[in-house]
């Protein structure tokens, strides 16, 4: 009988976790859409120079970078990608796999031309596959982050599947409006993948010290 209340317990707290993390991601998604064109612009341009300058260093520490292909309410990554690219270094993406029916990362280039794929969001036509193992750093998208770490994505776990493919040592930088980052750690699975950098339009966070203190 116990079992069966520990179990019932245990349902109950993953209910309730999930109605929470769903709570905060409908507010940051209503909040996100009412930002302007130009300032998305603006924060990607501020983003992108915190990403590839001091203390990130993003392209002395790699030669292959997996970027988002923003949607319309993402901080845009075309900065960034430009950046790689005229460092000589390689970018890659995440599209749908059908096959695998899950995300699965492909190389881009400035030439490649992009279609509309999975629930619309853009990728390359030509598959050219990489492996996670072979990328040194994850741009990730995120609808709200912690000072610790923490991530919240869209829910389906997409992001979290990709990264568990690749090396522990493998940069994981999560970019966001200041907005989005909120000092109080947040409700996690144990699945979840922390980041070890986030950066925003203002400012750097090192997060690797914050949650070792936080998690001791």
């Amino acid at each position: 009988m116990s079992n069966e209340k520990e179990t019932d317990t245990k349902v109950s707290e993953a209910t309730d976790l999930k109605k929470v993390k769903q709570t905060i991601r409908d507010a940051m998604r209503e909040k996100r859409r009412a930002v302007s064109q130009e300032a998305r612009r603006e924060a990607g341009r501020a983003i992108c120079d915190r990403v590839v300058g001091p203390p990130v260093n993003l392209l002395m520490r790699t030669w292959r970078i997996c970027i988002y292909l923003s949607t319309r309410n993402e901080v845009p990554t075309r900065y960034i990608a430009r950046e790689i690219w005229a460092a000589g270094r390689e970018v890659c993406v995440p599209a749908w796999s059908a096959s695998e029916n899950g995300y699965r990362l492909y190389a881009i280039d400035p030439a490649m031309r992009l279609i509309s794929g999975h629930h619309g969001v853009r990728e390359p036509e030509v598959r050219i596959p990489v492996m996670p193992w072979d990328v040194q750093a994850f741009i990730v998208p995120g609808l709200v982050f912690d000072t610790h770490g923490g991530r919240l994505g869209y829910g389906a776990g997409h992001y979290d599947d990709l990264l568990s493919r690749a090396p522990g040592a493998t940069l994981k930088i999560g970019v966001c409006y200041d907005w989005q980052v909120q000092d109080e750690p947040l409700p996690l699975d144990a699945h979840d993948i922390a980041m070890d950098w986030i950066v925003t339009d203002t400012r750097v966070i090192k997060c690797a010290a914050a949650a070792g203190e936080a998690r001791e």
